[in-house]
């Protein structure tokens, strides 16, 4: 029996809570005239009271909650005076987000330049990759690997021509990026 008593009053907690919501959305919508925006105002509403109810006990959860979503709803009116008044949307501003061809041109680029480099013989790699990604100097390069300068620029020369030519297998242009 004990069961059922606490089933009963489940079932009416519930009930009186789709009631409250339902009510202090009507509520706060007549005010805003937005209901997307009365929906936000409701959940805030709950999120504070189940906060609150952490750390006190409420009384009257319904008044309690009618007078957050008040507040609520001023807060919300106050922001608005305080926000400047929104204007034409000029459409010759220009977007500084690459456009989706291009990304998808830079991705086509790198995998073709990414494949390049595993079929690139591993000496030659291993000093491009150097010089041009980490920035060593190719003096550096040259007294590690026991080199001469002559030799690293060589290497670094057919790497790049390595990369142009796979790039142009394909028939895709190399352009000079900075």
């Amino acid at each position: 029996m004990n069961d059922m008593t606490s089933l009963v009053s489940r079932r009416q907690a519930a009930a009186d809570d789709a009631a409250l919501r339902d009510t202090l959305l009507r509520f706060v919508t007549g005010r805003l005239h937005d209901r997307t925006e009365g929906q936000d105002i409701v959940q805030e509403t709950y999120v504070r009271l189940y906060d609150y109810r952490r750390k006190r006990s409420i009384a009257d959860a319904a008044a309690f909650c009618f007078a957050v979503a008040r507040n609520l709803v001023h807060d919300h009116f106050r922001r608005l005076r305080t926000m400047p008044p929104a204007g034409e949307l000029c459409e010759d501003i220009p977007c500084p987000q690459p456009r989706a061809d291009e990304v998808l041109d830079y991705r086509q680029r790198l995998d073709i330049l990414s494949s390049a480099l595993k079929v690139m013989p591993p000496l030659r790699r291993e000093i491009f990759m150097r010089r041009k990604f980490d920035g060593v100097p190719g003096a550096t390069i040259a007294v590690d690997l026991g080199m001469t300068q002559a030799a690293i620029d060589k290497h670094c020369t057919r790497a790049l021509a390595d990369l142009r030519h796979a790039l142009e297998r394909r028939g895709l242009t190399v352009s000079e990026h900075p």
